[in-house]
C-alpha cells in the first residue's frame, strides 16, 4: 500500500515567526509604496501569488500584480534571508524530524513537499533544519497561484522521479490550514490537519478532514493515519470544490 505523503511549511513544519510576511511587506513598501495596512491580510494556506494579489486588491493597486509579480519576487528572495536571520521565534515544530526519520525508513512511503511558497523561499525556509534533504519533490506557489493545482503538479513530478503512478487514494496531504484541507479534497487526495498554525482546532474540524491532531508529536499514530485503509470519498475529486485563490 504506497503513499505519497505532501507535507506543507509554514506552521506544519516549522515557525519562520512571520519572516515571509515581513519580507514582503518590506519589498511592496520600499518598493511599491503599499502601506503596512494593506498587508493586514490572512496569509496562511495562501499560495504566495495569491497573498500579493490580496495584497494588492487590498490598497487599490491589482493592476500592478500582472506587471510586477516576477520582480517583486526577485526583491523578496533578496530580503527572506534577512528576515530569517531576524527571526527569534524559529522553530521546528515537534514530532516533525521524529515522523520524517520514521517515513524515509517505510518502503512504500514516498515524500514531497505541497507549498504556497515559492520554489526558492520554500528552500531557504527548511534550509536552518536541513529538512531539503527529505524532500526529492515538491510543488509549490511558484507553479500555480491556485493551490487546487498543486496536487496534480506534485503527482506529475514523483511519477517522474520515482517512477511509481500515484492515484488520487494514495496521496496523503499534511498542512495546518484549510486550505490544505480543501486542497486535497478537491483532489480526492486523503487530508491529515495538524493544529499547530494559526487556524483554530474548531475551524479546522470543520472543514471534516480525515484526520486531524494537536501536533505531529505522535509518530506512530500519524503513521498509521497515513497507512490506513483510505476513505470512502478518496480517490473522487470533489469537482464543485471552489478554487482556493
Amino acid at each position: 500500500m504506497k503513499r505519497l505523503v505532501l507535507f506543507d511549511i509554514d506552521e506544519t513544519m516549522i515557525s519562520s515567526d512571520g519572516a515571509g510576511r515581513r519580507a514582503i511587506a518590506r519589498v511592496l513598501n520600499q518598493h511599491y509604496g503599499v502601506p503596512e495596512e494593506a498587508m493586514h491580510i490572512t496569509m496562511s494556506g495562501k499560495t504566495d501569488p495569491q497573498i500579493l494579489r490580496e495584497i494588492f486588491q487590498a490598497c487599490g493597486k491589482e493592476g500592478k500584480f500582472d506587471t510586477c509579480t516576477e520582480h517583486i519576487f526577485e526583491l523578496y528572495l533578496g530580503v527572506l534571508e534577512d528576515e530569517i536571520q531576524k527571526s527569534r521565534y524559529y522553530i521546528i515544530h515537534e514530532g516533525v524530524v521524529e515522523l520524517l526519520e520514521a517515513l524515509v525508513e517505510e518502503e512504500h512511503a514516498y515524500l514531497g513537499l505541497l507549498t504556497g511558497n515559492i520554489e526558492r523561499g520554500a528552500q531557504m525556509k527548511l534550509h536552518r533544519f536541513d529538512l531539503l534533504r527529505y524532500f526529492p519533490i515538491g510543488a509549490f506557489g511558484s507553479d500555480s497561484a491556485n493551490r487546487l493545482d498543486l496536487p496534480a503538479i506534485a503527482c506529475e513530478r514523483a511519477a517522474k522521479h520515482f517512477n511509481i503512478k500515484f492515484q488520487p487514494h494514495e496521496v496523503v496531504i499534511i498542512g495546518d490550514a484549510i486550505n490544505d484541507i480543501l486542497c486535497a479534497k478537491g483532489y480526492g487526495a486523503i487530508s491529515i490537519a495538524v493544529n499547530t498554525g494559526h487556524t483554530t482546532w474548531q475551524e479546522l474540524e470543520a472543514q471534516n478532514p480525515d484526520y486531524l491532531f494537536k501536533s505531529l508529536k505522535d509518530t506512530v499514530q500519524v503513521i498509521d493515519a497515513i497507512f490506513a485503509e483510505p476513505p470512502h470519498h478518496a480517490g473522487k475529486p470533489n469537482e464543485n470544490q471552489a478554487p482556493v485563490s
